[in-house]
């Protein structure tokens, strides 16, 4: 192997597989421009160096067998550092870089730029032999992706994709698509668009793909136009190569940004916008990263904010920044040492009800059959308003945001699902936001829901009214008759899967009950129920009090269907406190027990409610006072005298083992000592009177 081939290497090595991509996604990205760059270090270039390593004399071996001989070697040897191969695989990447509607070839002849690069003539023999002999460069590629894969990233993550179709040349165009810079604006859209590190949630290639097509509608994000080209032009499948690349690079992404300069620090995630009161006040959320309690984020040139994790894993400290016409229309970005929060510019911002803040937050996708608001800036209300019309049902509401030049629309919402599907193929410079998510997993939306569910595990996705049966969300499908499999309750039957057309389910008849729906990968169980059951639990008690709105300071009989406030029978697993009747002209009173404990005995007050709306006789004399578990008398005084009274059975009251200093139990004891003449109690006198030193006085 001549000596320029093994600088290449080197210098290949040491520029994609250093140890500065370690545990990162790295692509052999090699364009002329870079090609150019290395090759002035060699002083060779790469064409040169890979074409002198051809074997064309003998015809009885392979034309790559001179690399494939030493890639033998260096696995024989234990696969240390890159694979001989690297040479050859870069200036594929330089041909895939170079496919382009030029020359008199077509945008899509890779072969065409491979020999020439290699110097060779177009349909020549020797032309056919390279072509041919890309099958081995194929290999080549596996085996670099296998290394990877086996080094566990310690020479970086792999990137190397490719398709079915073309499954030869894929692996040098996957390594084409992206750039260095793109790579950099790519961790800014997955922080934009909320992903976590490392995708926990397994978003799906196409679905990024989505997302990816949303962020740079009517934006230029600066992604090269190699990149861009390929984003339009994809098919919408899960085996695209764009979206098999972006979904490596996603579940690679370490929830940072690509900034070598600062060694790829700082943690990123994407604003969140807030409509709360009814949409009289905007406000920005931010979603805490995991790790980062407590950072301090500041606007270029401008105001900085602690910020603190808070309640529901938020961010607190935003309060004060206000959401202007400004930051919606042009971004906003915060950044410090540790983290960068960026709301990217939009004119169109879509917001969903959050189920937890209560508030309508911007959301990344529309949900079929489910209520919207959608905030519009003035330069696309009219567009924003074509396009909601189009979903027919219900008008949606117009009305002034509280940031001039903005308008809310609200009660957004598709029902319809051919005026669904037609709104969005008709396209328009908005419609980006009607996109429904592409799902994973089958799922349920909309629908009567007449109980949440609370019990942990239990599976259920909620409770229905008969009637109002939630609509069925497929999957995507990656069949070529585009049906999904689609399982009801045992029952099996084929639907087309289409993200922007829910499965009413409501057409099925289905009785009352538990059913499960979904797919043979996932599935959800929910329950059908013809309404609330009037009727009175078991163990009502047949006393009340009369709701004729009426305050009555009696309790009457109460056995027909009147409304009443009734009593019932206690589950004997259900633990009520215990409790004592005390006179509300009691003075003071304290509970003890028999270890010297004093604890005071606290009345409590009437509730202003209720000494507003009930006649003074229906309060009663007498209050309850808690009494926790340990305390055997009560001991309390009224303006007369000093009583005691024991709140369990003598039999049950253990004797007294008071310290020689509770004196506050002595005196109360003491106190009333004169007022039960048992010997239980007169055991604790005994007690208190040795406490107080008169014991034999």
């Amino acid at each position: 192997m001549r000596s320029e081939y093994k600088q290449w290497h080197e210098v290949l090595s040491a520029e994609f597989f250093g140890a500065g991509n370690a545990l990162r996604s790295t692509v052999l990205y090699v364009d002329a421009e870079v090609e150019q760059e290395l090759a002035q270090r060699i002083g060779t270039d790469l064409a040169q160096a890979v074409a002198g390593e051809l074997n064309w004399s003998d015809t009885d071996k392979p034309l790559f067998s001179r690399v494939q001989h030493e890639c033998a070697i260096w696995e024989q040897h234990g696969s240390a550092g890159p694979p001989p191969s690297l040479p050859v695989l870069a200036l594929s990447v330089l041909a895939a870089t170079r496919m382009a509607s030029s020359d008199g070839m077509l945008k899509s002849n890779f072969y065409g730029r491979w020999i020439q690069l290699l110097g060779e003539q177009s349909s020549s023999p020797r032309a056919h032999k390279l072509e041919h002999a890309f099958r081995d460069v194929a290999v080549m590629w596996e085996e670099l992706r296998t290394w990877l894969d086996e080094t566990g990233g310690l020479y970086g993550a792999s990137t190397v994709s490719t398709d079915k179709f073309y499954w030869k040349i894929g692996y040098p165009i996957s390594q084409a698509l992206v750039r260095g810079s793109d790579r950099q604006i790519l961790t800014r859209f997955f922080a934009a668009t909320r992903l976590r590190p490392h995708n926990p949630h397994g978003v799906s290639g196409r679905e990024l793909l989505r997302r990816l097509r949303v962020w740079t509608a009517g934006r230029d994000r600066r992604l090269s136009p190699r990149l861009m080209e390929e984003l339009v032009s994809a098919p919408d499948t899960g085996d695209a190569l764009i979206a098999s690349l972006v979904k490596r690079l996603a579940d690679d992404w370490d929830g940072t940004l690509h900034e070598p300069e600062r060694e790829h620090r700082r943690r990123a995630i994407g604003l969140r916008l807030v409509v709360a009161d009814r949409g009289r006040r905007l406000e920005w959320l931010a979603e805490a990263c995991d790790g980062i309690d407590e950072a301090r984020v500041a606007v270029l040139g401008g105001r900085s904010f602690t910020l603190h994790k808070g309640y529901g894993d938020v961010y607190d400290g935003l309060e004060s920044l206000h959401p202007s016409w400004q930051q919606l229309g042009h971004g906003l970005r915060l950044q410090g040492e540790e983290l960068v929060l960026e709301w990217a510019p939009q004119e169109v911002v879509l917001l969903r009800l959050h189920p937890y803040l209560g508030e309508w937050v911007s959301t990344e996708y529309f949900e079929p059959g489910e209520q919207h608001w959608i905030l519009a800036a003035d330069s696309a209300v009219r567009a924003v308003r074509s396009m909601v019309e189009a979903l027919g049902g219900r008008t949606a509401r117009e009305a002034p945001a509280t940031v001039p030049g903005w308008k809310l629309f609200k009660g957004v919402r598709a029902v319809n699902g051919l005026a669904f599907a037609s709104a969005l193929d008709r396209g328009g410079d908005h419609s980006h936001v009607l996109e429904p998510q592409i799902r994973n997993h089958a799922a349920l939306s909309g629908g009567l829901r007449i109980a949440p569910e609370y019990r942990a595990g239990a599976g259920v996705a909620g409770h229905f009214l008969r009637g109002g049966t939630p609509d069925l969300m497929l999957p995507a499908s990656d069949s070529p008759d585009g049906l999904v499999e689609v399982v009801l309750d045992g029952r099996t039957e084929k639907l087309r899967a289409d993200p922007r057309v829910p499965f009413p389910l409501c057409l099925i008849p289905l009785d009352e009950g538990e059913h499960c729906v979904g797919t043979a990968d996932s599935s959800q169980v929910f329950t059908l129920h013809d309404g609330l059951h009037e009727r009175l639990p078991p163990g009502t008690g047949t006393l009340g009090y009369l709701g004729d709105g009426t305050a009555r300071p009696w309790l009457s009989d109460v056995t027909g269907s009147e409304a009443a406030i009734r009593g019932a029978e206690a589950a004997s697993i259900i633990s009520l406190p215990r409790t004592e009747l005390l006179r509300t002209s009691v003075l003071e009173a304290v509970l003890l027990d028999p270890q010297g404990g004093v604890r005071r005995a606290k009345q409590q007050q009437v509730p202003a409610w209720m000494a507003s709306r009930l006649p003074a006789v229906a309060l009663g004399p007498c209050l309850e006072v808690e009494v926790p578990d340990g305390y055997v008398w009560l001991v309390y005084r009224t303006p007369t005298r000093w009583s005691v009274r024991a709140l369990t059975a003598e039999a049950d009251i253990a004797a007294p083992t008071p310290a020689p200093e509770d004196y506050a139990w002595a005196y109360a004891i003491l106190s009333a000592a004169q007022r039960l003449q048992n010997l239980v109690w007169l055991d604790y006198v005994r007690a208190a009177e040795a406490i107080g030193g008169r014991q034999g006085a």
